[in-house]
């Protein structure tokens, strides 16, 4: 008996099939790390399907660009550094059909390289000198000469503000009945920081803010955002022990930014009522940084 395959080789990349892949992550809840005080969850974004929250931004670009006839099967997208960004890109358009080059300066971290070469995309190095900045400009012009590639800023406004409204839609809806008391998150840039916070305090104006920043950068802007608004240093080394705590205290792989979120929310527990819960945003895999503990380039990749 000749066995079918539930899905003809030839049938084309589905844009619906990819958006139900996209978001509606889990919100798990630590039964150990943190037990005796207030519940602390954890927003999972690493179970989109390329392993970071980037999924949401690009899909709003790609897949929207896609269906509306602007990208096409054989075009080429260009992208900017060797980031989650870029690996949410190469993830997609390998579904779609699409070629990538990354632009990127030949100082930046490999250590995200192998997955994005695995979904086939290909990257232009550039002297080692090249700012980000400077990437983004050679990425842009590259893409004007041709009428069949597209330029991707993976930071795209309105896509961004879009992912981290359903973000709050959706950790809401998962706590239920449970009030929220807190919503704590790493900070790089601050996006998700302000735009998350901004739709949770709709409806939970007393919360508690908290953003933990790796980098020990000074965000002054958001120091002064509300009262309740806690931004706290979390050193690296805490960030890398944390991990592996929830790794063997709860079976959750997350990574440092992750871990960092968790390391706040915790000090946080005493500054919510005992049955609101706190929910720490983790934006990617752990899996990404296993061996690359004393690379800390990615302290300062733009990010939530």
């Amino acid at each position: 008996m000749q066995e079918t395959n539930t899905k003809a080789e030839d049938e084309e990349p589905s844009v619906e099939a990819m958006d139900a892949l996209i978001g509606a992550t889990p919100l798990v809840g630590l039964e150990r790390i943190g037990a005796g005080g207030p519940p602390i969850y954890v927003k999972l974004e690493n179970n989109n399907p390329s392993g970071s929250i980037r999924d949401r931004y690009l899909a709003e670009i790609l897949l929207r660009a896609s269906e509306a006839g602007q990208l096409l099967e054989g075009d080429t997208v260009a992208i900017a550094g060797i980031d989650d960004c870029s690996v949410a890109t190469a993830f997609l358009a390998s579904q779609l059909d699409i070629e990538v080059e990354i632009f990127a300066s030949r100082a930046t971290s490999r250590r995200l390289l192998p997955l994005i070469e695995r979904y086939g995309a290909s990257v232009r190095w550039l002297p080692e000198e090249t700012s980000r900045s400077e990437a983004v400009e050679e990425a842009a012009e590259w893409a004007r000469h041709h009428p069949r590639r597209m330029f991707v800023n993976g930071y795209r406004r309105e896509a961004v503000r879009e992912a981290y409204d359903i973000i709050a839609d959706e950790l809401l809806e998962a706590l239920g009945d449970r009030p929220l008391g807190a919503f704590i998150t790493s900070v790089t840039t601050g996006g998700a920081y302000r735009q998350v916070t901004g739709e949770l305090r709709e409806t939970h104006p007393e919360m508690v803010v908290g953003g933990a920043v790796l980098a020990q950068r000074s965000f002054p802007s958001l120091e002064d955002d509300a009262k309740r608004n806690i931004l706290e240093d979390i050193d690296i080394e805490k960030a890398w022990e944390m991990r592996d705590r929830i790794a063997r205290k709860e079976g959750l792989l997350v990574g440092p930014k992750g871990a960092a979120a968790v390391t706040l929310a915790l000090r946080l527990q005493t500054e919510v009522q005992s049955q609101a819960a706190l929910v720490a945003l983790n934006p990617d895999a752990g899996q990404r940084y296993l061996g690359w503990e004393d690379d800390t380039k990615f302290e300062l990749e733009r990010g939530p």
